[in-house]
Formats: structure tokens, C-alpha cells, sequence
């Protein structure tokens, strides 16, 4: 339904804004601003419903896609835009009222009259809702393109765009992004019109590798790429990226392979699948003499996230080799859908056997000196290593025989790192700005843990440093063998040094290096008297002040100017003064400053506002306190008629230094988000002071009362000093404090009372943590759906763990019986904390969001605020928001325990999404642990949902799955400790929301106890080892399986079969069997289903009965595809190193498939052929009828024995074993039953 504007509506226009931002890489990278696309949904939902509603003309389309919506933030407006051109037909766009030469209109509709494009579309559209953003011209690597073409002239072929976002720019292709090429032949056939979210805000790193802006700045690239080096990267598809994919040995589209080999190595961050495609260059063709070119070539899965294509050519010539994808999240779906990612021109060149020649052409005669470089494909790539080097002399016979040739040419070498050379055209890290990521040379630390994700992967990876200015450069191991030479890189990054934050150069401020001797002092104790000599003199009648200006990075002054020694003195002094009484103004200012002789101008500042935080003021008294006097100011704070920032100015003036009284507003206790400030309302006062030529802020009141709780009760201050308001940087003060005078902001642009009425509500302990915003810098937020609210704590600073809490702003806490806390949910993940909020119902609420220091010396574990917002939610979407599930804590994701366990895992988001109702999670562990899991629900029960959820541990690698009982959200928590020092005490360390937007109908798992599946507590001890199956959850798509494991020692093993559902055991359905070093069960499942196969194990050499548990398996029977019938029934001694090798199972008429077997049919001789240590003599009894079998070679045994009368006869049959000494003695070892 189309929805009118109002008569009097006129969108923003863009363009009539002035704009401060140059085409710069962004501060913020895409993964920053979101993680899920999901959080979008509303505002997807309501561009697609948009797009299918025509409009009368364009300010009705723009009011009705933008601002019906009352969307604010930069982003949700471009979000919206974009997927509404992804969803529109733009062929059938129509507008009633026609269009104008020039108008909006008339842009919208070009493009069906071949005459606009996308980009236009988007730059017109967002210009019109307030976003600015501008059209991109340039070459892009479409539909046409293979490796290898060259873009001529300067004919471009393709547009897409840049968009202000929060004064970053991003990069967007509408275009592209709804197209989907589900081939590897750009072909148009082989376009499907799909969404494609990765052409949304692309970092520019990645984008590269199919858009070149011709306008070098606008690639938003540290390091411009030229055309040639366009041309030579690699073709690479959106895939790539959204697998984590990532260059390892060969960095360039066009590769030579000599002599026709060649070994292509590659990256991924995520599981994922591999397969490829190699067709002939100039045909297409992909058969060679009757053969696929794909059988040239194999595929090596290698160790640490790395797979290698090695091709060996037929013939010389030029092939496409395509790469296909396949990302694979918990269990494989019904779709087996490999997509391309990468292709590369391979060139072949004829096999010279082992002669390579080398030639040169010399310009002139003179003496040259050749070097000679090589590498083995296999292993370097395109690294180059000197092999030898040649001095050539060019001139005629006569002077080649009378030269004097004495010193050769001087040798090179090549650092360490720089042993490579490019070929023409391809990159050189010198010369391209490229940096090498840095390589763990000892093979411990990043690189034995799975590797990030490819959001991370953008960090390390792909982009090198992390233009952060408060933020140091990231290095991380690569994943791939250390084996090989790597240069990883991506191209434009450049030598990333980020600027950093604000520092002082101190050398213009002196440095004191002798501490002040301290004297002791007791409360009460009378302070020293100033000489009679000593006379008061203000500043302020000595020389004007100078004029407020902001300071210099070069000059601002901080206490690291100080000596600790110095510092720790000067604040002792002040709060052994603050102890002592004094007689009046002048002894207090002798005891405090003049008579340790401070002359530092930073020293006497400090020293002032510590008595001025120490001092108890209601108990300060002078013997004479005259009527404008120093005294009347000091004792006005016991009356209130003065402030401390009266005081502060007093004691400055006196103390030699320039002072200024600031009055302003402040956004105090009381404070809450949105308010307005008017004059006599939450007025406030703090100083400036002039210390050695820079104008610096202080807030004594605020520093000596610090606020613990949300609301501004008297029981709720806390006096404790807070160090964040001596020297303040102007630029983060500004955020509480605002003053008359705008000249006293001491910022280089002034900013207005609006914009600070707009601020967010910030509290010291936001700076001391290093935040910043990255999304929602407004402190109201106006929300019609899901919010999410994201901040930045940089990798410097100390480790920072967030919580939260909601309420009403009336205060109410609750809706409905349930915590507003339950709507919230808080994650933290690649230094970016998200708060994600779905509230329950229209209304004005506020979020306080808190931190603390997640460091093991955090003992008192407190949360302290950091800023506070107000959220407007003007539209709840249907159906009604529930809450998150119910789990232990806000925090979602891993927490600071699985930290502690030093656990790593692929999963860096707190959102998994299931495959038709199942996911699994993958934890890497590196020492023994122990976990356990639940899975919690809004609609089930904490008991319904035990078989829902199964894990077990293979390997260093613990595994999670989790089979949803239906639609909707699950909370999966994690449990873990490590046994060996913590016991049985399980200590919360993850908690995953599970997500299945599907209609499932799943049958649950089996309900185990923690710790039950794979290897038990004496596995290792006994020296076992898995061969067959090391994941203890085996799935059959048979009913036959065989468990193979290796013993050190010799060993006795038995096993039991138990079916789940049923609890009924079936041991005669295992058969266990021992030759030399390993053991193995065969296990024949009778019916589908679930069931637990349980190893027990003891060394020979033990004489216990008993024998303990040391592995169990989970088995899921899917069908049952062949009749099985029992094993025979095993005795002791055949579990000590026997070994069947026939006939093992005799079908009978026993067991559940009896009525299948024809007792006519079956096989009227039997051979036995068995391995048993150390027996004599061995033998098959029948009732009374004796069958001694032949010794073949060592401890087999072998006979064809008569078993056709026994069919049907309930007769038993017995392999019997003489061990030595009594001939006639015999031990059973194994009985059938006909």
C-alpha cells in the first residue's frame, strides 16, 4: 500500500550540508558496524514491501522508504536504500505523476531507457534522505572477464558508489550485489537475481580485487593500486571472502608453471570444502586425449586451514584453473553446492628436461654482472631465491685476453625477509607498499588454534594493521605450513601506521627528579606557619591571563611528566596538609607549596587539587575570616556559598599560577539522556589553568565525588577520588561539561548546545577504558525494531568485559513478570562489544551500559557505568518480541573463563544458525578438559531439552551439537573445568544463541552424562589410541561397523552394545578381535536407532577381574541394510590377543532376523581360521564330535569343518584352545549356538 507524504514534507538534501571528510580509509570496518545481517530484518522487510508499491512520484517513494520510518542513523538509511534497489525491478519502476527533465524522478527512470545506472539511482536516493554519498567510475572484473585481459582506453566500464556513514566512507554495489553468479562461466544464463550482502559497505581491501576507481583516493586504499596491478590479481568472486579465503603462494592471476607443474596453496579461516575446474584457455575444452583435465590435478587438505592444488599439465599452453567452495556449517545439508571462487590463468611452458637457459641481451660493451634466481613451485610460490651469480665481460677477443680481471662484481645479500624478486608486472613489497604478515618462527602460539574467521581474517590477513589510532597494529601467525615462504598481503594496504591518540611531548615542561621529604602527620596536628617574611601575591595582579586556545599535541601536559617518586611525594604532602589545621590563607598556602619550595608549575597544580580532594571541608576552620578574603572563600564551601572551583581558582592565584573559573552546564547525577538544558538548571563550575604555555581543564568537585549506582540519592555518593578529572582531555569533557563561553571548550571547532544535548551521556571510566562509538552517537535513539549499539575497546588497553541493564524511565524494571534485562543481549567479539535490544512494547527506556577491567588482579569483580542511552521504540514489529532465552547470564559468546582454559573456536559471534534443525559448535581445546551443555528455551523445559544437545571431545577439538526440537531461538550453554586440578566443579565459560528459522521436526539425542562420550579417565594411562574412529558419535548409513584401536601393552578387552531407547544390551552382536598391536570390534546393529558401545580394557599383566571403562561410542543406525545374527559367545582367555579371521557370524535361526535365514541354504562346511597365542592344540567341539584344526604358519589355526546336521538342533559349537601342560585340558574360548 503506497503511503502519501504529508503536504508540507521536504526531504533533507545532502548537498546544502558542508562536509569535513576526504576519501580515507574507513576508521571502522564493515564487521565493526554489523556482524549478523539479520539484525537488518525489519529494515529489510520494509524496503521489500516498499519495492513492490508504485508511488505517485519520488518525494512520496523517499518518505515512504526513509522517513515514515523516522530512521536516524546514517546506516539504517543507507541499509534501507540498498535493499530496496536489491528488491526492485528497475525495468517496471513507474511513477504516476510522470518526471521532470533533470528531477529525481527522471533519474529513477533512466535506467529502464538504458540512459542511468544503479549508482546514479543510489546517489540520488541516499542524497534525499540525508546521506551523502557519491558515484564511483572505473574498470570492474564482470561477467566477461578471465585472468589475464587488459582494460584499454579509458572507456570505464562500471559505476558503483561511496557513502558517508558516521563521517567514514564505505563502499556499495547495488548492482552487483543483485546479481549471483552460481557458475564459474560468467555467463548470463548462469546469473541468478539474488541478494548478495557481501556488495554492502565492502571493505575496500576486498574490493579490489574486482573494482578499480580510477580516481586513485576514492579506492579508499593506504596504497593506491594502479591499473597494472589491478590486472594482475587474481579473479576472485564474493565467496572467497565469505569462506575466509586468503592467498598464500600465488598472489597474481596470470601463473607460469614450469614444466608444466605447479602447486596453488590457499587459506580459509572457516570449514569449508574444495574442489576445482581446468579448461583449455583458447577452447573451453575440458577433456585431453580422451581424459579430464581435472585428473591433471589433485587436491592436498594440509594441517592449520591450508589446501593445495597441484596441477601437472599434459602439454604446454594456457588453462583456466577455477576453484570452488563449499563453507560447511555443522552438519552437511541436502544442498551439495560448491561455488566458485578464484580462478587463475595457468601458463605452461615446454618441458626442457633439467637445462634452463638464460639469456640476456647486453645494450653496450662494458662488464656486467648476471644473478640467477629460482624456487620450487611446489614450495615458494612466486618467492625467489639467488642461486648464483655470473661476471660477463663484453668486448672483443684482443681486450677480453689482455683484461686483468681481479676483483669480481660485488656480491648481494639479501636480508632476511627480502629474498624474493617480481617478476615484471607483479608486486613487490617494496615498491607496492605491501608488508609481510609476521610468522611465528618456533611453531607455537596463533598458529596451533583454529584460525579467525574472516572478519578477523580482515585484521591480519587481508589488511595487515588496523588503521586504528587508538589502537596498535594487529599480527597474527598465518595458517599454513612453515614450510613455506609467505608474503601475505592485500593489495593497497601500504604501511598502515594508524595515527595515534593525543600525547604530550613533554620537553618543554621541566622534569623534577627529587622527591619532597614528607613529614607524618595526625589529624588535627597544627600546621607550619609561614615566615613572617612571606607575602601573599596573587597572579592575577601580576600579569593578565593569557587567551583560552586549545592545546597543542606538542604541549599538553600530563602527569607522565612527573617522576613516580616525585609524583607519589607530591600527593603525600597534600594529604598530610590536608590533616593539619591552619590559623589562615597564608600558612595553609606556605605549609602546602612554598615551604617544600615547589616551583614546578605542574607540581603546584597537583598538589592543590590532591588537598583539595583529601581536605574535609566541614571541619576547616581560620581564626579570622574577613569579609572578600582568601578565607571567606575556603569557609564558603562549609556555608555553600562558594564552590570548589572558587577555591581551586583561590589557591592557583596564590600559588603563582593563572586560573579560570568556568560556569556552564554539566550533565551531572541527575542527568538523563535527551534532556534540555535551560538556564539555572544543572549549572556547574570547574577551572582551567595556565601550566607552561597550554590552557588545561580540572574538576575538583567531580574528582572527590565519585557516584556509585544509577540514581542520585545521597546514599548513593561515594567520596573517592577520581583521577579522570585532573587534566582532562578537552575533547572528552566536552561530552559532560559545556561551558558559557564557548572559548573555553579549548577545542579546535566549538561545538553547540544542541550537539551536546545530543551527546550520549558518558562517564570518566568510558575514556579510561579507551571506548569509542562506533555505532549510535546520539544519547536518543529512536528505534521500529531491533537495536543494536556497538562500541570499540582497542587491543592496547586492558582487557574490558561489559554488562548491562533496561528499565522503563520510570524506573520499572519489569514487563509482564519478566526482567527488561531478558530483551537485551550483549556480546563481545574482535574488540567490538554489541548490544542488541528488542523491546517489548512502545515506550521511552534506558540502557546503562557498564565495564570493568576482565583481568585476573579484577578481584572485586565490579561493574562500573560508562554511558547511558535513551531509546525511544516508536514501533513494536509483530509478532511481539519474547525474550532472549533464559540463560545464566547477558553475556552471550565466550566469556572470560573460556579465555582462562585458553579454548579457541571458529565461532566468533554469538549467533549460530542451524541447517535443517542442527548445528554444531567446535571448540578447540589445549590441555584435558571435562564439559557439560544445556539447552535452554523460552517453551521447553530445562529437562525436555536434555536430549537436544550431545558433545564429546576428539582429539583437541570438542564438539557441540545441538538438534533443535523446532522454530526458535535456543541459548546453549557451556560448562568446563580442568579435572585434573579443579575436580567435579564445572564453571561457566560460553553461552551460544541457537537460532532455527526452519520447520523442523527432529528427533531428540540421546541423553548421556557429561563427559561420557570418547575417551574415559584411563584411556591414555593404559596407552590406547584410536585408528578407525576417533569421534566418538559414529553415523552408519548400514547396520555393520568395525572400531579399531592400537594398544602399547599387551591387553584384555571386552565390550558391551546397548540400545538407547530401549536400555536392552546386546553383547553378542560385538565381537572383539586382537592381532599384535591392535584391537578391533565388529558390531552388528540389529535394529535403526541409536546405540552405545562401551569398551572396557585392563593390561594382561593385571590380575584384577575387573575392567575398567576407557572408551564409549554413541552409534546412530540410519537403516538396516543386511540380516545379522549374534557372534558367538566370547570367553576370557579369547579376549587375551586372539584374532577370527573366519567365519566370525554363522547365520542361525537365533535373533532378530532369524525368520530370514533358510536352513536348506545354508552352507553345509564351515572354515575356521583363528590366531591364538601361545596354544598347543586347537579344536572345534560339537556335542561329542572333536575337529582339531591344522597350525599354519605362527599362531594361526585352519580347518574345514561339518556343521550341516547341526542347523535348527539347538546344538552348541565351541572353539576350544590347549595352552600346554595337560594335553587332554582345553579351554573354551569362543561357543555358537545353531
Amino acid at each position: 500500500m503506497q503511503i502519501k507524504a504529508p503536504p508540507n514534507f521536504v526531504p533533507e538534501d545532502s548537498r546544502t550540508r558542508q562536509i569535513h571528510a576526504p576519501p580515507v580509509h574507513a576508521r571502522y570496518r564493515k564487521f565493526d558496524l554489523y556482524r549478523n545481517v539479520q539484525q537488518f530484518n525489519s529494515i529489510d522487510n520494509h524496503a521489500i514491501q516498499v519495492a513492490q508499491t508504485d508511488h505517485d512520484n519520488f518525494t512520496d517513494l523517499i518518505h515512504h522508504l526513509v522517513y515514515s520510518q523516522n530512521l536516524q542513523a546514517d546506516l539504517d538509511k543507507c541499509r534501507v536504500i540498498f535493499r530496496w534497489m536489491t528488491s526492485k525491478n528497475m525495468y517496471t519502476i513507474n511513477f504516476r505523476d510522470g518526471a521532470k527533465p533533470n528531477s529525481p524522478e527522471d533519474v529513477l527512470l533512466s535506467f529502464k531507457n538504458k540512459q542511468g545506472t544503479y549508482a546514479r539511482i543510489f546517489e540520488t536516493l541516499c542524497r534525499f534522505a540525508g546521506v551523502s554519498a557519491v558515484v564511483l567510475t572505473g574498470y570492474a572484473k564482470g561477467l566477461d572477464y578471465r585472468p589475464g585481459d587488459k582494460f584499454k582506453g579509458n572507456d570505464y566500464n562500471h559505476s558503483w558508489n561511496a557513502v558517508l556513514i558516521d563521517n567514514n566512507w564505505y563502499l556499495v554495489d547495488s548492482h552487483w550485489a543483485t546479481r549471483y553468479l552460481v557458475s564459474e562461466k560468467n555467463m548470463p544464463e548462469n546469473l541468478v537475481y539474488e541478494y548478495d550482502d557481501f556488495y554492502f559497505l565492502t571493505d575496500p581491501e576486498q574490493l579490489i580485487y574486482s573494482h578499480w576507481a580510477h580516481k586513485k583516493e576514492w579506492q579508499l586504499l593506504h596504497t593506491a593500486v594502479t591499473l597494472q596491478d589491478f590486472e594482475n590479481l587474481p579473479l576472485v568472486k564474493s565467496y572467497f571472502f565469505k569462506c575466509g579465503m586468503f592467498f598464500i603462494s600465488h598472489h597474481n592471476g596470470v601463473v607460469d608453471a614450469k614444466k608444466g607443474r605447479l602447486a596453488l596453496t590457499l587459506g580459509f579461516c572457516k570449514p569449508t570444502n574444495f574442489t576445482y575446474k581446468i579448461t583449455f584457455a583458447d577452447t573451453g575444452e575440458e577433456v585431453y586425449q580422451g581424459q579430464k583435465l581435472k585428473n591433471y590435478a589433485l587436491q592436498h587438505q594440509g594441517q592449520n586451514q591450508t589446501t593445495t592444488f597441484i596441477l601437472r599439465a599434459p602439454r604446454s599452453g594456457q588453462y583456466y584453473f577455477t576453484i570452488f567452495a563449499q563453507l560447511l556449517t555443522g552438519e552437511l545439508g541436502v544442498k551439495n553446492i560448491f561455488t566458485a571462487s578464484a580462478e587463475y590463468k595457468v601458463i605452461t611452458e615446454h618441458d626442457e628436461g633439467d637445462v634452463i637457459k638464460v639469456s640476456a641481451e647486453l645494450p653496450v660493451k662494458g662488464e656486467y654482472g648476471i644473478e640467477v634466481y629460482g624456487n620450487d613451485p611446489a614450495k615458494d610460490g612466486d618467492t625467489y631465491t639467488h642461486i648464483c651469480q655470473y661476471y660477463i665481460h663484453y668486448a672483443t677477443p684482443n681486450e677480453q685476453q689482455t683484461a686483468f680481471y681481479q676483483e669480481s662484481p660485488e656480491r648481494r645479500d639479501l636480508a632476511p625477509g627480502q629474498q624474493s624478486i617480481s617478476k615484471p608486472g607483479r608486486y613487490n613489497t617494496d615498491s607496492a607498499g605491501l608488508n609481510n604478515a609476521a610468522v611465528l618462527q618456533d611453531g607455537h602460539g596463533d598458529g596451533e588454534f583454529p584460525p579467525p574467521p574472516p572478519e578477523l581474517l580482515q585484521q591480519q590477513f587481508l589488511y595487515g594493521t588496523v588503521p586504528d589510532s587508538r589502537q596498535q597494529p594487529v599480527q597474527s601467525s598465518p595458517a599454513f605450513p612453515q614450510s613455506q615462504g609467505v608474503n601475505s598481503y592485500a593489495p593497497g594496504v601500504g604501511q598502515t601506521t594508524g595515527q595515534r591518540p593525543q600525547q604530550a611531548e613533554l620537553t618543554q615542561i621541566p622534569a623534577s627528579t627529587k622527591p619532597i621529604q614528607v613529614e607524618k602527620r595526625s589529624v588535627g596536628q597544627e600546621g607550619q606557619a609561614a615566615p613572617s617574611s612571606f607575602q601573599l601575591q596573587p597572579q592575577s595582579a601580576r600579569e593578565p591571563a593569557p587567551t583560552p586556545a586549545p592545546a597543542g599535541s606538542q604541549q599538553k601536559p600530563t602527569l607522565e611528566a612527573i617522576d613516580r617518586h616525585v609524583l607519589e611525594s607530591v600527593d603525600d604532602h597534600a594529604i598530610q596538609v590536608s590533616k593539619s589545621e591552619h590559623s589562615n590563607f597564608k600558612d595553609l598556602v606556605w605549609d602546602l607549596i612554598f615551604a617544600k619550595n615547589i616551583t614546578n608549575e605542574l607540581e603546584k597544580v597537583r598538589v592543590i587539587f590532591r588537598w583539595l580532594a583529601t581536605k574535609n571541608l566541614k571541619e576547616m576552620n581560620f581564626d579570622k575570616v574577613e569579609k572578600g578574603s582568601p578565607e571567606e572563600v575556603l569557609m564558603g564551601l562549609k556555608t555553600g556559598k562558594t564552590t570548589y572551583a572558587m577555591v581551586f581558582d583561590t589557591l592557583c592565584n596564590y600559588a603563582g599560577l593563572h586560573s579560570q573559573i568556568i560556569s556552564g552546564y554539566a550533565k551531572g547525577a541527575d542527568y538523563r539522556p535527551g534532556q534540555k538544558f535551560t538556564p539555572g538548571t544543572n549549572q556547574h563550575s570547574w577551572n582551567a589553568v595556565y601550566i607552561y604555555g597550554t590552557w588545561c581543564l580540572i574538576d575538583a568537585h567531580w574528582a572527590a565525588r565519585r557516584i556509585i549506582g544509577k540514581q542520585a540519592t545521597n546514599e548513593d555518593f561515594h567520596y573517592q577520588l577520581d583521577e579522570y578529572f585532573f587534566l582532562p582531555d578537552p575533547h572528552q569533557l566536552i561530552y559532560t561539561h559545556f561551558p558559557d563561553d564557548p572559548q573555553w571548550q579549548l577545542l579546535e571547532r566549538q561545538i553547540t548546545l544542541q550537539e551536546f544535548e545530543s551527546m550520549p551521556h558518558m562517564k570518566p571510566q568510558f575514556f579510561k577504558y579507551g571506548l569509542e562509538f562506533v555505532t549510535h552517537r546520539t544519547g536518543v535513539i529512536h528505534s521500529r525494531g531491533e537495536l543494536h549499539i556497538r562500541l570499540r575497546y582497542p587491543a592496547d588497553k586492558i582487557a574490558v568485559a561489559f554488562n548491562f541493564t533496561i528499565q522503563f524511565e520510570d524506573g520499572n524494571e519489569e514487563y509482564n513478570g519478566v526482567k527488561l534485562n531478558r530483551f537485551g543481549l550483549q556480546e563481545s567479539s574482535g574488540r567490538i562489544a554489541s548490544f542488541s535490544l528488542r523491546l517489548p512494547v512502545q515506550g521511552s527506556y534506558i540502557l546503562y551500559i557498564y565495564a570493568k577491567e576482565d583481568t585476573p588482579e579484577n578481584k572485586d569483580n565490579v561493574y562500573a557505568q560508562v554511558c547511558e542511552y535513551k531509546v525511544e521504540q516508536e514501533h513494536v514489529p509483530l509478532p511481539t518480541p519474547e525474550p532472549y532465552p533464559p540463560c545464566s547470564y547477558l553475556n552471550w559468546g565466550a566469556g572470560s573463563s573460556f579465555y582462562r582454559y585458553n579454548l579457541s573456536t571458529y565461532q566468533q559471534t554469538a549467533t549460530l544458525n542451524t541447517r535443517e534443525g542442527k548445528v554444531e559448535l567446535q571448540i578447540k581445546i589445549s590441555t584435558s578438559m571435562q564439559f557439560m551443555a544445556k539447552l535452554k528455551s523460552n517453551n521447553f523445559s530445562d529437562s525436555e531439552l536434555e536430549g537436544y544437545v550431545l558433545h564429546r571431545i576428539v582429539g583437541n577439538t570438542a564438539y557441540f551439537n545441538v538438534s533443535c526440537p523446532g522454530r526458535g531461538e535456543y541459548g546453549l550453554e557451556i560448562y568446563a573445568n580442568n579435572p585434573d586440578k579443579e575436580g567435579s566443579t564445572l564453571y561457566h565459560v560460553a553461552q551460544y544463541l541457537i537460532l532455527c528459522q526452519e520447520d523442523v521436526k527432529v528427533e531428540p539425542l540421546p541423553t548421556l552424562p557429561h563427559g561420557y562420550l570418547g575417551k574415559q579417565q584411563r584411556f591414555d594411562e593404559f596407552g590406547l589410541s584410536c585408528v578407525s574412529h576417533i569421534d566418538p558419535v559414529v553415523h552408519l548409513d548400514g547396520n555393520t561397523v568395525t572400531v579399531a584401536m592400537k594398544t602399547s601393552i599387551a591387553m584384555r578387552v571386552t565390550a558391551n552394545l546397548i540400545q538407547v531407547e530401549s536400555d536392552e544390551e546386546f553383547p553378542d552382536f560385538v565381537f572383539s578381535n586382537s592381532l599384535g598391536s591392535q584391537i578391533s570390534f565388529i558390531v552388528n546393529l540389529p535394529t535403526p536407532g541409536y546405540y552405545k558401545l562401551q569398551i572396557y580394557a585392563m593390561p594382561q599383566s593385571d590380575p584384577s577381574q575387573q575392567l575398567p571403562g576407557v572408551f564409549n561410542y554413541l552409534i546412530n543406525c540410519r537403516a538396516v541394510t543386511q540380516a545379522v545374527f549374534p557372534f558367538p559367545k566370547q570367553y576370557a582367555q579369547w579376549k587375551e590377543g586372539c584374532f577370527m579371521y573366519e567365519p566370525g557370524v554363522i547365520p542361525t535361526n537365533r535373533g532378530p532376523h532369524a525368520q530370514q535365514v533358510q536352513l536348506d541354504r545354508l552352507p553345509p562346511k564351515v572354515n575356521f581360521r583363528v590366531s591364538i597365542p601361545k596354544a598347543e592344540a586347537v579344536a572345534v567341539v560339537a556335542g561329542q564330535q572333536w575337529t582339531h584344526l591344522d597350525r599354519q604358519q605362527g599362531d594361526e589355526w585352519a580347518k574345514t569343518v561339518e556343521v550341516v546336521d547341526l542347523y535348527g538342533q539347538d546344538t552348541r559349537l565351541t572353539l576350544n584352545a590347549n595352552f600346554g601342560g595337560d594335553k587332554t585340558s582345553y579351554s573354551t574360548l569362543l561357543e555358537y549356538i545353531f
